[in-house]
């Protein structure tokens, strides 16, 4: 039997593809830093035996993205994994963003692998927002957003991971444009716009800092039309995601 293997399983992004892969009752192992470490790539071969694929993940604001690929993509190899799907970020090309272009840099490292691949560009999840978030926003408010639903990219992952028309193409996983103060307004939520203080001087504070520069002018947007198609439906808005929450 076929068997995807999740790297980063523990977090929602990981949870998120775990879980649609167990609506389809397809096997899965999820790989976390009990059985691996990315930093190094101890572990990573051995958890992959036995795998036809691998959904890889990096830990959100990794210094180290470029190595993480690398890292996998030989772990991958020498497993015997002929597939892998690659979870960036919308718009990684963004160097105004330094993690987006990091992300950039690692879906090269996976085009030039010589497996099979596809690449998944989420954009912010409808998810990473609550009543206290939105109550102390570090960017404007009105900022235009292509929010994506957490389990439409658990579900659009699991379409890269297994049909084969997805191979080699990258993917915008988006939802319909709104903003964060619509969709407290729906939600009956306060929103409040502050000035966002970096807690240290960590490369993952600085990269806080310089995303939420860049939302404060352009906010994140991108089309839906390629998650439409990988759903075969209208990606979820944001308020009914956080409804169902």
């Amino acid at each position: 039997m076929s068997v995807t293997a999740v790297i980063g399983g523990a977090g929602k992004s990981g949870q998120a593809v775990l879980s649609a892969l167990a609506a389809r009752h397809l096997e899965s192992r999820s790989l976390t830093r009990a059985e691996i470490d990315l930093n190094t790539g101890v572990g990573l071969t051995e958890s992959l035996r036995g795998c036809h694929a691998v959904y890889a993940l990096a830990p959100n604001f990794h210094q180290d993205e470029v190595g993480i690929a690398e890292r996998v993509v030989a772990a991958a190899k020498d497993a015997g994994v002929t597939r892998i799907v690659f979870h960036s970020v919308l718009q990684p090309q963004v160097s105004a963003m330094p993690h987006h272009l990091a992300k950039s840099r690692a879906e090269e490292v996976i085009i030039n692998s010589g497996l099979e691949w596809a690449i998944l560009q989420p954009c912010a999840y409808a998810q990473n927002f609550t009543p206290e978030v939105v109550g102390a926003l570090g960017y404007r408010t009105d900022a235009p957003f292509s929010l994506v639903d957490l389990a439409d990219v658990g579900q659009a992952a699991v379409r890269l991971l297994t049909d084969g028309a997805t191979t080699y193409g990258t993917f915008e996983a988006c939802g319909p444009t709104t903003s964060i103060a619509e969709v407290a307004s729906l939600l009956g939520w306060e929103v409040r716009e502050r000035a966002f203080t970096p807690a240290d001087d960590s490369y993952a504070q600085k990269c806080i800092a310089a995303m939420f520069a860049y939302y404060n002018v352009h906010g994140l947007q991108g089309s839906s039309l390629a998650l439409k198609a990988l759903l075969d439906r209208e990606p979820t808005h944001a308020v009914s995601a956080l409804k169902r929450r």
